[in-house]
């Protein structure tokens, strides 16, 4: 059984390697539980790398770590209950960015178990990310389409489109008809946020265009709110004037959907058919606000790093570039080796801190590409040590890091970087190693 279990799973990855546009840039090594290893090929970097599997080698991996990133899958899975309970409909997770830099495949590998039938992602190359490494549930793209080739593989992989031009209706439905399967689509919206999206008032002509075309499915309509609770009433107000319309031609108008976090936690009228957690799915409340919304969420990730040298410094002694840092006595600083590189903010510069020894040390000096220099006098700091530099909790969690880096929570999450290794736990063991 075993065996015939990991010829499947090597043919899955080697499915994955032939897919040069959609390769890691670095040799992958996939642990199997038999102990056997298959090695990915270098291509440029165009897309988010497959998962690996779980391993009994990985606490062996993790000790060779300089920096790596952990997540905690039943943290999302309670963050994705939670939001069931909340909402009362269909929750279409957003991963796009891989996924929020989590990891993209092994997080949706993770919510398909848990039910979850459909998924946002940014651009057409994560969803062929997820196709590839044998993910086959329904893929929402949201980004653009440029070439007859594009429109051709997402007809071919099955991935719903975002559309709101008749030129990628058009050429999807010519894809269609080549291909010999129907095209599903979601029309964006747009209810006055003026990003993207047919304007609300040609809506109803658009769609009524789209669904006479050979091959096109009309899967859903949608729209994104501006998050100013005035605008977004009238906001729903129009998406639901496009449903009422489109009822009155004859047409189903699909999946209805408007909410994202701010109003899946705000706005309860908005709900509609399914909702679109993006931030909250990950355990993250993006403003001080939703603390007070009525649903508990959970931190999933968080980075390590290991000490890599520990030393003295006198009184007068100046750390790091430029001198930020003047030891205002003699101190004991231990150099963490990870940087911006990482994505931790350089703006934690002297005001950052990190969770070492059972509590929250100094960022001292500058935060350079690699390293950071941390307080840990009255410490038994050693190399090797592990320090917790996105926690879950306290001035390391995210939304304290962010702030203290006038950082958008967003943008602290989507500047990890993907090539840091990534654990994956199942309670509370290493269950998945994703590393590049």
């Amino acid at each position: 059984m075993m065996a015939s279990t990991n010829q499947s799973i090597l043919e899955s990855l080697m499915s994955v390697r032939r897919a040069h546009s959609l390769a890691w840039p670095f040799i992958a090594f996939f642990v199997l539980a038999s102990g056997c290893a298959v090695e990915s090929e270098r291509a440029p970097a165009a897309g988010p790398p497959p998962a690996t599997l779980a391993s009994p080698d990985i606490d062996n991996r993790i000790d060779e770590f300089t920096s790596w990133i952990e997540v905690d899958l039943d943290a999302i899975g309670a963050n994705l209950e939670a939001l069931r309970q909340h909402t009362g409909v269909e929750i279409m997770p957003v991963v796009k960015n891989n996924a929020y830099g989590h990891g993209l495949v092994p997080i949706v590998r993770y919510l398909a178990g848990q039910g979850v039938e459909r998924v946002f992602v940014a651009n057409v190359e994560e969803a062929m990310a997820l196709r590839q490494a044998g993910v086959d549930l329904a893929i929402v793209n949201m980004g653009p389409l440029f070439t007859d080739g594009q429109h051709t593989r997402v007809v071919e992989l099955g991935i719903t489109q975002v559309v709101f031009s008749e030129d990628v209706v058009q050429r999807l439905s010519e894809a269609s008809a080549a291909v010999g399967q129907d095209a599903g689509v979601f029309v964006k919206v747009d209810t006055g946020l003026r990003r993207v999206g047919v304007f609300h008032d040609e809506a109803g002509d658009f769609i009524e265009h789209a669904a006479s075309l050979p091959g096109i499915s009309i899967d859903g309509i949608f729209s994104t709110f501006m998050q100013t609770p005035e605008e977004d009433r009238a906001m729903l107000t129009r998406l639901l004037a496009v449903e009422t319309d489109l009822r009155a031609r004859g047409i189903d108008p699909g999946l209805r959907s408007m909410a994202s976090t701010d109003a899946i936690l705000h706005f309860p009228e908005s709900h509609l058919d399914l909702v679109r957690p993006g931030m909250s799915l990950y355990g993250i409340y993006p403003e001080e606000k939703d603390l007070d919304a009525g649903v508990t969420l959970t931190p999933a990730l968080s980075l390590k790093a290991r000490i890599e040298l520990v030393k003295w410094v006198d009184e007068g002694d100046s750390v790091t570039y430029w001198g930020r840092f003047i030891a205002p006595s003699r101190m004991m600083i231990a150099t963490v080796h990870a940087g911006f590189y990482d994505g931790v903010p350089r703006e934690l510069a002297n005001v950052g801190s990190v969770f070492y020894a059972g509590e929250f040390r100094d960022i001292i000096g500058s935060v350079s590409l690699n390293h950071v220099v941390v307080d840990v006098t009255g410490t038994d700091a050693s190399p090797g040590d592990t320090v917790e530099v996105i926690g879950h909790a306290g001035a390391n969690a995210v939304s304290a890091i962010a702030e203290t880096a006038n950082w958008m929570v967003y943008s602290l999450l989507n500047h990890l970087n993907p090539q840091t290794p990534r654990v994956y736990y199942e309670g509370g063991e290493p269950a998945m190693l994703l590393e590049p």
